[in-house]
């Protein structure tokens, strides 16, 4: 009988050791390992707990923070991105330009393919009603918001969630049914977690080892050769001509335009959108300023040469080529309606697109790899632009008179 008691004393100690011991591994890793995740590995991490893991901030849990949001290009997509260490947490983003800049953390929600709604709305409320269940890993209400709005397929993403959620949009209360629909997708998006939510380490861990079981248990698909089927594309179009250092450089074909497919009336309905979660947004986070910085598509970011534009296409049918002169008008025109919707909610406008010509008519600032996305340069730009504005916010730019 003593026999039994001393062992069965000894496993109650070995378990709790092992329950102390995985208890100060997931403190340790919430409080601090967190931070040195590389970047191969973040896309592992459980989507409330990634953005703990960013690098544009002094700790782990951010401390009144600049908030990004947007697409891709608040996410930190582009070549800088693809040329960073994977095995490490480094530098790639706007965010980091903007956090060496001002000293202040910074944080981003962006997600690639987002549209206002997601960007603006789903993610930021999702991001924040994940916080409060948490018991370490809050966001605190941000010292100021930064909205990246980027005229190359923004407006076209607002029009595919139109088209995903209203059959009519001709209907005189779009608008409020704009917001039922925005405040009834963020609200089904935060689905509540579990127990299992206080165990960051574990949860990536799982994570993890269910990806590296993945892929070494399927089979690896085919590699298709796609050089064969970008010459064919390239045949039927000619490249985009600009100016870049004083002479005449080529571009790809099929670039981001300041959605030249759209008619005015998808145009409204688009900015109609974004209004609607600017709306949301502000209502969610009343007490942080906003500030929108308008990003041009990569056409318009470049003097132009050519008299026709190659774009990419978001409609099946319709042309790929316009005249150039398109190009400025209607990125002008967007810019006027995106600046009017957002100081109608104070919140302050940037103009980027005067600082992104400057730094083109030196080098390119896409690419090469990602052509979609600020290269390093870029980000630069776009990071120094959005510091040197972040301490007077609701300032709003008029938009600068776009030419060819």
């Amino acid at each position: 009988m003593h026999y039994i008691r001393v062992r069965l004393i000894e496993c109650l100690l070995m378990i709790v050791a092992i329950c102390l011991a995985i208890l100060l591994a997931e403190a340790g890793f919430s409080l601090l390992g967190l931070r040195y995740v590389p970047l191969r590995l973040q896309g592992d991490l459980p989507d409330d707990i990634r953005i703990f893991a960013q690098s544009s901030k002094a700790g782990v849990v951010p401390r009144d923070p600049i908030l990004l949001l947007g697409d891709s290009y608040a996410q930190g997509f582009g070549d800088w991105l693809l040329e960073a260490n994977p095995n490490r947490n480094g530098l790639f983003h706007s965010a980091h330009v903007i956090q060496t800049l001002t000293g202040r953390d910074v944080i981003t929600l962006g997600r690639s393919g987002a549209g206002s709604g997601e960007g603006l709305a789903v993610l930021p409320a999702v991001a924040y009603a994940y916080a409060t269940q948490a018991w370490r890993l809050r966001l605190p209400v941000p010292h100021a918001i930064t909205v990246y709005f980027y005229e190359g397929n923004d407006l076209n993403d607002n029009m595919s969630f139109l088209e995903r959620n209203f059959e009519n949009q001709d209907e005189p209360d779009l608008a409020d049914r704009l917001d039922r629909t925005i405040s009834t997708y963020s609200n089904l998006s935060a689905q509540p977690l579990d127990w299992r939510r206080h165990f960051a380490l574990s949860r990536f861990s799982d994570r993890v080892v269910r990806r590296v079981y993945t892929e070494l248990t399927s089979a690896k698909p085919v590699q298709q050769s796609t050089v064969a089927n970008a010459q064919e594309g390239g045949q039927a179009d000619s490249p985009n001509l600009v100016e870049i250092g004083g002479t005449p450089s080529e571009l790809p074909v099929k670039l981001q335009s300041p959605g030249m497919e759209l008619t005015q009336m998808e145009l409204n309905r688009a900015v109609l959108v974004y209004e609607r979660s600017l709306t949301f947004l502000r209502k969610l986070l009343p007490d942080a300023p906003v500030l929108v910085v308008y990003l041009p598509s990569i056409l318009a970011s470049y003097r132009l040469l050519g008299s026709e534009v190659s774009i990419q296409q978001y409609k099946k049918e319709g042309p790929s080529r316009y005249p150039a002169s398109r190009v400025a008008e209607d990125s002008n025109r967007i810019c006027l309606m995106i600046r009017a919707a957002s100081s109608s909610h104070g919140a302050g406008f940037l103009d980027l697109r005067p600082a992104i010509r400057l730094a083109s008519a030196r080098a390119v600032v896409h690419g090469p790899r990602d052509f979609k996305h600020f290269n390093r340069l870029g980000m630069e730009v776009l990071g120094k632009a959005v510091a040197e504005r972040i301490d007077r916010p609701l300032s709003q730019d008029a938009c600068s008179s776009l030419v060819n």
